[in-house]
């Protein structure tokens, strides 16, 4: 007995995918700018969590974060206050950025660094010196642990876009598995 087989195939005209492309596009455009928004805003956060607190919390404070539109991307960028953020991040190295030998000192006669000491010489207290050879301050990568953070959130979110973007492209309705009637 011969079997005979019997295939039926439709493929969509070029011009129907481009419209199908040209919807899921501007639908994807629509879709990523609350979600860049909401992960700026939950990287910003992250960041000022890692931040160094200090005795204010000023820094963190100052961080802040902004979304933009560029061509067909969004995104957002972060930014920490300057330049103590750039010495915080990258340290000042061995007394300062230079590495100079040469102390810190006060203004002039009748002035006087400040510092305040929880472990000082004397016990804890305020202590004023004329000058000192500070040591420098040490890098904190703390934009490197948030971003470790925010990384698994931002790919599952992200990751849901392009699967709506790629079935927006094959036409077929949420909760489907890309096929259509």
């Amino acid at each position: 007995m011969a079997h005979s087989t019997f295939r039926i195939r439709s493929t969509p005209p070029l011009r129907d995918l481009a419209g199908r492309f040209a919807v899921a596009t501007n639908e994807l455009a629509e879709a990523r700018r609350p979600i860049m928004r909401a992960q700026g805003r939950r990287y910003k956060e992250l960041l000022q969590d890692e931040a160094p607190k200090g005795k204010t919390g000023r820094f963190a404070a100052g961080i802040k974060f902004r979304t933009f539109v560029q061509g067909g991307g969004v995104g957002f960028t972060a930014s920490v206050p300057q330049p103590l953020g750039k010495w915080l991040i990258h340290g000042t190295g061995l007394y300062g950025p230079k590495k100079s030998k040469y102390p810190i000192q006060a203004k002039g006669p009748g002035h006087a660094l400040r510092f305040y000491w929880e472990r000082g010489p004397h016990g804890p207290g305020v202590y004023f010196f004329m000058r000192v050879m500070h040591p420098g301050i040490k890098p904190n990568p703390f934009p490197g642990r948030a971003y470790r953070r925010w990384l698994p959130g931002a790919r599952a979110e992200l990751r849901q876009v392009a699967v709506r973007f790629m079935r927006s492209i094959a036409g077929a309705k949420a909760g489907t598995a890309g096929i259509s009637a």
